[in-house]
């Protein structure tokens, strides 16, 4: 059963639970969790640069770096549906001020770009500019994507995508402007208090480890895979939850973006009312618990070599 082809669940007033899931004590929980992040990041790099050795604490870094870099993501992605506060001027002031600030991406532009991955057809083509760049055809563009994501050349790519979207965005120009001084200012202030290595550390991670992380992360959740057959990304109509217990949660989706099969049928939606709403179900390509089986099917359902067209 494709994405398209499951019934909604009978009964669910929808505007409600949308009400129901993002009071205000909601909104007030969601930014306290953003906050809790950027506390974690930063008790990390103070108490683990001087307590621990730096054969630790660098490699320890980048795992706490792309932790983070994951949440963010995952506030903007919010933020872009309106679902961090039920004020949408609020909302949007705190995804930029919190989240998208980080990556210096406006929400409204991230919104752009998202909205037409909700309105394509098919995934991994050219109607979607979230996934167009991330299609493979063998298990050798595959491995080379991989590569150009840990050489920065992915995000290059994301870059450039969201300079087009920038450009007929209203104010993205001057917010993003407003971004780049602020992260100035954190890194001036990094090298007056000799800690570069936070800088250093953190933007290294998010355009060589982020982009291969939400590369697989986006396979994960929208590949269709189907028993002894190849799998499929162009045209794909497939969008999965996998609940994959809470290691998977804390490296790749927090229940933020957990609930994909939802988000995807009802993407006003926030993640709370997600929850409570997803339903398990035999089908791989709707609900599963394991999301090395999905990466593993994916992989070994690729040919060696481009296929001859």
């Amino acid at each position: 059963m494709s994405t398209l082809e499951r019934p909604a669940r009978v009964g669910t007033d929808l505007a409600a639970l949308r009400r129901a899931t993002l009071r205000p004590r909601d909104g007030a929980a969601n930014v306290g969790r953003v906050l809790l992040a950027h506390a974690t990041l930063l008790a990390w790099f103070w108490l683990g640069y001087w307590y621990l050795p730096a054969a630790v604490y660098i490699p320890c870094s980048l795992f706490v770096c792309v932790v983070h870099q994951r949440a963010m993501s995952e506030w903007i992605h919010e933020g872009a549906h309106r679902n961090i506060v039920a004020n949408a001027r609020a909302n949007d002031a705190v995804g930029n001020a919190l989240a998208g600030v980080w990556f210096m991406l406006p929400v409204d532009v991230y919104r752009a770009s998202h909205f037409a991955h909700h309105r394509a057809a098919g995934f991994f083509t050219t109607d979607d500019p979230e996934t167009t760049f991330l299609g493979v055809r063998s298990r050798r563009s595959f491995k080379r994507a991989l590569l150009e994501d840990l050489t920065g050349i992915t995000m290059v790519r994301q870059y450039r995508r969201f300079r087009v979207n920038q450009t007929t965005t209203r104010g993205a120009s001057a917010l993003r402007l407003c971004f780049a001084v602020v992260l100035l200012g954190v890194a001036a202030l990094a090298f007056l208090i000799g800690r570069v290595d936070a800088v250093v550390l953190y933007y290294g991670t998010l355009v060589t480890l982020y982009p291969m992380l939400n590369r697989l992360r986006t396979y994960g959740q929208h590949v269709v895979l189907e028993p002894s057959a190849p799998p499929v990304l162009a045209g794909s109509t497939v969008s999965r939850t996998i609940d994959a217990g809470w290691w998977d949660r804390l490296v790749w989706t927090s229940p933020r973006l957990l609930y994909h099969f939802e988000h995807h049928r009802h993407p006003f939606l926030p993640w709370r009312a997600l929850s409570s709403i997803c339903e398990r179900a035999d089908d791989a390509n709707v609900y599963t618990r394991s999301r090395l089986g999905v990466l593993r099917g994916m992989y070994a359902g690729l040919p060696e070599r481009e296929p001859v067209t």
